[in-house]
């Protein structure tokens, strides 16, 4: 597979030579110390860029303040707030101090925040200001201390600070973080990675994707969350490379544009809301923009597939390109700031239909694959060779196997050490040769490519035996963009049957395409609707067995969110909790059809 050249890629050389996570600031080239790093959004609604040397300034500052404070290497210190560049400083000051990062997730409640603090036994909480804050309340502070992002801005702006730092550096091997995983079932566990684990993925990464000092990331998942921490934190650290914040994810339509960023780490969630969105779009209006959407993602799909075998379009279809990549596509590229280069996919699989709409459009999306027990990017699709339905080859230094089952297996430097305080979980996770149970069941093509079948713990089996993917069925309704969000129901069950969270506006969009009257106004659970939804259904699942295919369906009246506990921060499916939070519901879509006053939204094998 082909990989980035080491005297192409000077961030490669920057993580295979440092010794410490720290080394990938502190010890940057000569000629990148003007150069911005981090970019934020300043009070007057202007962009302010902070140069690598003043940031190396504040991080020395600040990891001096910290040993004022009593903490010592290898203590515990956490973080709370939305990303910003205190949240990249703080990082960077605690790991050159020789302490340890345990980043919370700002999303997520104050019990769950508490926990891990908690079980971290953390001397030192920084945090932000307000809500975050306001989630400490009624913490036992016995052997911790509060401080909030403003005053860390006041330390590292006090440049008569005159404490000298006396820690020393902390070596490759020594514990630079706990990570705890988002936790879909039970507590969440902390994820223990060395400097020389994350350092190795970097490296690894860099290996596979070519990132250079005059690449912009736009960082907008939370920085605690594994893949945002290293792929977009870490890795353009390394490269010399500047990260603009985002204010929120809900600003991202208005940041794009602003920043123009050439790099940006995603989950699927975003890209399944451009997709809907512009499906939305081309469905209330014209049918000529309809037709010419569709011919430009036809001969943009027949452009990229030739591209992946080093040929290009040529004549009357290369002029028709020209006219419509500009006509069509190019609105659309203007959205995402016009200069994206790769957008990088990882967190769950990608569906490869919207892959593909975007790869037609001219935007590469490269999805991956990892975990938080790996530092956690272990595959990626490289430019050269992108094959949509993948995650793409293993990473330069990463081992993999298939257990007898079609259980994904990886060995190699990123590997954590273990789950912190839980030596029984470890072993349960990790093997005596050190290979790691992934939990992912996959499949592997000649040239080593991965694809993902489904959760190994989530796979259901129905009463005749059949194994159902549940993710896999999901995917397929979540392009739909009249479906926010579904979860399948089939374990121990004789068929398949979906909860869906409906969006209401693209519904009556569709609606208006197909019918002459008005959408019904029973139409979450009227017979009308219900056929015309589960011919949707059906539509968007036709290359799926017919034992995979949902059979009912209800249609529910509030979103999943990480804020009513339905979500995870990482935004996967809390399965358990949606199980139980419609257990009702649930029961009487298995309700024999003679206790049914109806069977809307069933629809029976053909």
């Amino acid at each position: 597979m082909p990989s980035a050249h080491k005297s192409d890629c000077p961030g490669l050389m920057q993580a295979e030579r440092a010794n410490c996570l720290p080394d990938l600031l502190l010890s940057s080239p000569p000629e990148w110390l003007d150069k911005p790093l981090l970019r934020s959004r300043h009070k007057n609604g202007k962009w302010v860029s902070c140069s690598r040397i003043r940031v190396q300034q504040s991080v020395l500052r600040l990891a001096a303040w910290l040993e004022s404070e009593g903490i010592q290497p290898g203590d515990r210190v956490g973080l709370l707030g939305h990303n910003c560049a205190e949240w990249f400083i703080a990082d960077f000051a605690i790991l050159r101090l020789g302490a340890v990062t345990v980043p919370a997730y700002f999303t997520d409640p104050s019990e769950a925040v508490q926990y891990v603090f908690d079980d971290a036994e953390v001397s030192l909480v920084l945090v932000e200001e307000g809500d975050q804050l306001d989630k400490l309340d009624g913490m036992m502070v016995k052997h911790r201390a509060f401080h909030g992002i403003d005053s860390i801005r006041t330390i590292i702006d006090d440049e008569s600070w005159d404490h000298r730092l006396q820690a020393p550096c902390p070596k490759r091997d020594d514990l630079a973080t706990l990570i705890y995983t988002s936790g879909t079932t039970g507590h969440p566990k902390g994820v223990m990675l060395t400097h020389h684990n994350l350092l190795s993925d970097v490296a690894a990464g860099l290996g596979g994707v070519e990132v250079f000092p005059d690449d912009l990331f736009l960082s907008f998942l939370p920085t605690s969350h594994a893949f945002e921490r290293t792929v977009g934190h870490f890795l353009p650290t390394a490269s010399g490379a500047e990260i603009a914040y985002a204010e929120d994810v809900t600003t991202l339509l208005r940041d794009m544009p602003e920043v123009q960023p050439t790099v940006m780490v995603s989950v699927p969630r975003l890209y399944e809301k451009i997709y809907a969105g512009v499906q939305s779009k081309l469905a209330a209006g014209p049918a000529i923009k309809r037709r010419l959407f569709s011919l430009a993602q036809k001969l943009g799909l027949e452009r990229f597939e030739l591209s992946m075998q080093g040929k290009e379009l040529s004549g009357p279809k290369a002029l028709l390109w020209g006219v419509l990549d500009k006509v069509v596509n190019a609105k659309l590229r203007e959205k995402m700031g016009g200069h994206i280069r790769a957008f990088i996919s990882g967190g769950a699989a990608l569906h490869p239909d919207i892959a593909r709409f975007l790869l037609a459009a001219d935007i590469t999306v490269l999805p991956g694959y990892g975990l938080t027990e790996t530092s956690p990017v272990l595959s990626v699709n490289v430019q050269s060779l992108i094959k949509p339905a993948t995650v793409g080859p293993a990473l330069p230094g990463v081992m993999l196997k298939l257990a007898d089952d079609g259980e994904l297996l990886v060995k190699g430097p990123m590997v954590m050490q273990g789950y912190w305080k839980q030596p029984e979980a470890t072993a349960k996770a990790m093997d005596a040769d050190g290979w790691l149970y992934t939990g992912d069941k996959v499949e592997m093509d000649d040239d080593g490519y991965i694809t993902i079948v489904d959760r190994k713990k989530e796979i259901m089996v129905l009463s005749n035996g059949e194994n159902v993917a549940p993710a896999v069925i999901e995917q397929h309704l979540n392009q739909d963009p009249c479906f926010l969000q579904s979860m399948i129901i089939a374990d121990k069950r004789a068929y398949v049957t979906a909860l869906i969270v409906p969006d209401e506006e693209a519904i009556k969009v569709a609606w208006m395409l197909d019918h002459p009257q008005p959408l019904p106004e029973d139409w979450r659970d009227g017979a009308l609707a219900s056929t015309w939804f589960m011919q949707r259904i059906h539509n968007d699942e036709h290359d799926l067995s017919s034992y995979m295919q949902v059979k009912q369906f209800r249609m529910l009246d509030e979103e999943w969110t990480q804020a009513n506990g339905l979500l995870t921060p990482t935004l996967k499916l809390k399965r358990r909790n949606i199980h139980e939070r419609y257990a009702d519901i649930i029961e009487a879509m298995y309700a024999k059809p003679e206790d049914q006053e109806s069977l809307d939204g069933h629809f029976p094998d053909a």
